[in-house]
């Protein structure tokens, strides 16, 4: 099975709570994690035909799942999908660094980048193929289950410091319990992906007046792709590594996402106008398999969780940081930034929400609602 999932790894990469709510064992519900290696074996033999790479067959030989060495002790590793450049990486270092110190060496972490993408990331951890991994955005669980959806709810936190408490709190003990856990997997904590924010070719976008008719890309979030119907504007779904092209040419006109991924994906080299929204947060959930989890003592669970949110926090520093830098590059290349009045904005997103809360009722804007300090918020608006 180790040799099936680090066949996973090379097929992707070639192809380019409360505490104690922590401490209980976890049940997965997933597919066996049989079916799952017989599935895989067929497509990676055919993988195999056709790649004689030296250095993948000597990456084969890694035995890359969570092992018991002779000595006792415990050895696990991390995937994501990013570079060692990106703050999620570092965040992981420190992860790293914690967890070992903490347990005196009992439990080592390996972290591995460029792994697969989101949604194999959480197919190998709810399998048991994968011991853990930081996933990019809990959309990601959409698929799986549509609670996961609310992320995409407009404008629910408009500051990080409010998201990371909530996250950290009683909002991600929620989450875990209501997203992640049914999924098959176990979460330890919550880190910054970031707040979004607009950009487009046209004109600058200072009410939802101005979305009007925009050609916008959008992920195929229900609640987001009813956000740019509410705007008036029209969306189109590709995948982030071919946005750029499209808003060069012409196909898209516009795009919504956190500074860090405007700056890195360079998409305000082709974008003239950037409008500072805040208006969906998008949190990177750190996972790891239900194997690994019940392998673990209740001081080493813990251990984790408290490790996987003081790096989490140092990791959203990081990140908030960063854009403070990429936005003075961005503002540097003559995109024109402006900062907008989101209160007709939300308002026009009301709906939204009333049939959100209707399908999947309002635990979710209740708890929020807690670590939010605007009381004309949506989220008070519709808290029980």
């Amino acid at each position: 099975m180790k040799k099936i999932f680090t066949l996973l790894i090379l097929l992707f990469a070639f192809a380019g709570c409360t505490d104690d709510a922590y401490r209980e064992p976890v049940e997965s519900t997933r597919q066996s994690r049989d079916s799952i290696a017989a599935a895989s074996a067929r497509t990676l033999d055919e993988y195999l035909r056709t790649n004689t790479s030296p250095a993948a067959a000597t990456q084969l030989e890694e035995d890359v799942t969570f092992r018991i060495t002779d000595d006792g002790t415990i050895m696990f590793n991390v995937l994501h999908m990013m570079s060692e450049e990106h703050t999620m990486h570092q965040g992981l270092l420190l992860f790293k660094e914690e967890v070992e110190t903490r347990t005196n060496g009992a439990i080592t972490v390996e972290v591995l980048a460029n792994s697969p993408g989101d949604a194999t990331l959480i197919e190998l951890v709810n399998s048991n193929q994968a011991d853990a991994a930081v996933v990019t955005i809990l959309g990601a669980w959409g698929t799986i289950n549509e609670l996961a959806n609310f992320e995409s709810l407009p404008f629910v936190f408009s500051s990080y410091e409010e998201a990371w408490a909530a996250y950290e709190g009683e909002l991600g003990d929620w989450v875990t319990q209501n997203v992640i856990v049914p999924s098959g997997a176990m979460a330890l904590a919550y880190w910054t992906n970031g707040l979004r924010h607009f950009t487009n070719n046209v004109r600058p976008i200072l009410v939802p007046e101005d979305m009007a008719g925009l050609i916008m890309r959008s992920p195929q979030a229900p609640t987001h792709l009813a956000m740019y119907e509410a705007f008036g504007a029209a969306s189109m779904s590709m995948p982030f590594g071919q946005l750029r092209e499209a808003l060069a040419d012409g196909r898209a006109e516009g795009q919504d996402n956190p500074i860090g991924q405007i700056h890195t994906g360079r998409l305000f080299e082709v974008q003239d106008y950037m409008s500072m929204s805040y208006h969906m947060y998008s949190t990177m959930p750190f996972i790891v398999s239900v194997e690994l989890w019940n392998s673990l003592t209740e001081e080493q669970q813990q251990i984790l969780v408290e490790a996987g949110r003081l790096a989490g926090r140092y990791q959203g520093e990081l990140a908030v940081e960063l854009e403070t830098r990429q936005l003075e590059e961005i503002l540097a290349s003559g995109t024109q930034v402006v900062t907008v009045d989101t209160a007709p904005f939300a308002n026009a997103v009301e709906h939204i929400w009333i049939d959100h809360i209707e399908r999947f009722g309002n635990d979710f804007v209740t708890l929020a609602s807690r670590y939010i300090s605007d009381t004309n918020s949506l989220a008070h608006r519709f808290a029980g």
